[in-house]
């Protein structure tokens, strides 16, 4: 199964008020990528219960450190201490792989970056759940790291007592460069 790179159809509002808050954090700090403490709590608090912090490792597999509660709640598992592509079929994970690796090649090894991604999950019953995330970086400041902050959103809600499944496939991504202006698909539609 392969991974799309276009079109671009952001379907959540809030993923654009996440993106709203982070480029929002950026510009009032005055930096490219702001520092986790620039981020302000009390707008980051409406997100944190679907947001999953994690950093990128030296073999390139992405480390879990915060796995958000209504993302927990979801799956019935926390899946902190982690690595994403444990939760993903092994086509997947080389798709995503492989995202990462064209990525790079354009713009140079390990530069920050920007995440995009529609996709699926399946639930235990069988529902098929679309979600969409969207990955910013920020800096650890404790040891100067570029980590990622992910908002993810299933677009469905869950029959009572279902649970998602915590393997996902990704269908369509678009990866950017976040310390250049914000891309005209990110904007919120009242901007355009």
């Amino acid at each position: 199964m392969g991974v799309s790179v276009s079109p671009v159809i952001v379907k959540s509002e809030a993923m654009m008020a996440f993106a709203s808050l982070w480029y929002g954090a950026r510009k009032e700090a005055g930096v490219s990528i702001p520092l986790k403490s620039d981020l302000p709590l009390r707008g980051l608090a409406a997100f944190m219960p679907n947001l999953l912090l994690h950093r990128i490792d030296d073999d390139g597999r992405a480390f879990c450190l915060l796995f958000g509660t209504a993302l927990t709640d979801a799956f019935g598992e926390n899946l902190t201490g982690t690595y994403l592509e444990e939760s993903m079929a092994t086509v997947d994970a080389e798709a995503r792989r492989q995202t990462f690796e064209a990525f790079f090649r354009e713009h140079g090894e390990g530069v920050p970056f920007g995440r995009w991604v529609s996709g699926s999950l399946n639930s235990r019953t069988g529902d098929v759940i679309e979600f969409e995330s969207l990955a910013l970086p920020y800096i650890e400041p404790s040891d100067g790291s570029t980590r990622l902050m992910v908002h993810v959103l299933p677009l469905a809600k869950l029959s009572y007592g279902d649970r998602l499944i915590p393997q996902f496939t990704e269908k369509a991504v678009r990866m950017f460069q976040p310390e250049g202006p914000r891309p005209d698909w990110l904007m919120p539609l009242s901007s355009t």
